[in-house]
């Protein structure tokens, strides 16, 4: 069942449960999708603020498929 998280404090919970992370960029929006076992979590946000949560991200060691 897919859902949209609104901030990234909770963003950032979720993702260890992560198996796969998808980036979709478009004009002025990121969409960062964490794929779980259980759901596709979707966040929304600005490129500045993407590139920190991605930075992180890659801290957890997770996949991170550009799209």
């Amino acid at each position: 069942m897919p859902r949209q998280v609104f901030d990234a404090e909770t963003f950032m919970k979720l993702a260890p449960a992560a198996r796969t992370v998808r980036v979709v960029r478009r004009a002025g929006k990121v969409k960062i999708k964490l794929r779980t076992s259980r759901a596709l979590i979707t966040y929304v946000c600005g490129e500045r603020e993407a590139e920190e949560l991605l930075a992180k991200l890659k801290s957890l060691e997770k996949e991170i498929i550009e799209i």
